[in-house]
């Protein structure tokens, strides 16, 4: 069995030092009026909504990249596009779940991460074409799996890494959300070296989030997530070069696909700041 240092290296990520990174500040507990003035006051509330919408978009940017679902051979349909934006959006739960600093405001700020998070599923669930009276029953379901992949993956980092089998268990337990909820138990898809590389960058990027992210740019929403997994040269069980898959067709250089909150998709062209219903 490979360890989670050994497939962090094979998928093309140094391994980060965990030693490195600095212990969590503290601060007294705020008193019951200074919270209330951090959860009432219009100033507050605009910067929880800006670094809730920054979080989200970083997220957002990170799993729209076309490489996953190119080189990357994750599925094109709804649901394994969104556990991949489910991922990077629990990375960034999670941190702020574990804030010391300022744990209040940490509560609210991923309120507003999920309260944005939501928006835009039924946005992308009304872009299905789905008839508008069943969007929130489809929102509901969409909601259920979604908390299980996040409950998934807090098991999985619920395990220690003291020890060899400890570090085992966990990889092992990775590759099952990996499997179950990015891969959705298709036994076409799964190959061990795809799914190794898959739990390689899930570990990278919880140390990277977690204790590399420096707090100062994580409390203005900036996020940098650095290199994707290497998809090159993956082999399956029987050691043969995995055939590559047509790629996804692309928009040009600088423009990017939106959804109306109809789930209409348009079209912006970022280097003239304009947009446009027809494809380009």
């Amino acid at each position: 069995m490979s360890t989670s240092i050994d497939c962090l290296q094979r998928a093309g990520f140094a391994t980060l030092d965990q030693s490195s990174s600095s212990p969590p500040k503290t601060r007294p507990t705020k008193g019951f009026l200074q919270r209330a003035w951090d959860q009432y006051s219009i100033t507050k509330q605009q910067h929880r909504i800006m670094v809730g919408e920054r979080l989200f978009r970083a997220a957002q940017r990170q799993a729209m990249i076309p490489t996953w679902y190119n080189e990357g051979r994750i599925g094109r349909d709804f649901r394994p596009r969104h556990a991949i934006l489910t991922l990077h959006v629990w990375l960034l739960q999670k941190r702020l779940v574990a804030d010391e600093v300022d744990p209040h405001t940490s509560l609210m700020i991923q309120e507003e991460l999920f309260d944005m998070f939501w928006v835009d599923t039924r946005i992308r669930i009304r872009e299905q074409g789905l008839m508008e009276m069943t969007v929130e029953k489809h929102l509901r379901d969409v909601q259920q799996y979604t908390f299980q992949q996040c409950v998934h993956l807090d098991e999985a980092f619920s395990i220690g890494e003291d020890t060899k089998e400890q570090r085992i268990k966990r990889f092992e337990e990775l590759c099952g959300v990996v499997w179950v909820h990015i891969l959705e138990r298709s036994e076409d898809k799964a190959h061990a070296d795809h799914i190794h590389r898959l739990v390689a960058y899930i570990e990278y990027q919880y140390i990277n989030i977690m204790k590399q992210l420096p707090d100062e740019y994580f409390r203005e929403g900036k996020v940098g997530w650095g290199n994707l997994p290497e998809f090159s040269k993956m082999k399956d069980e029987k050691g043969k070069l995995l055939k590559p898959i047509p790629p996804e067709p692309q928009l040009p250089q600088g423009w990017i696909k939106c959804l109306t909150e109809a789930g209409k998709p348009y079209y912006w062209d970022t280097s003239k700041n304009k947009t446009q219903w027809e494809k380009p």
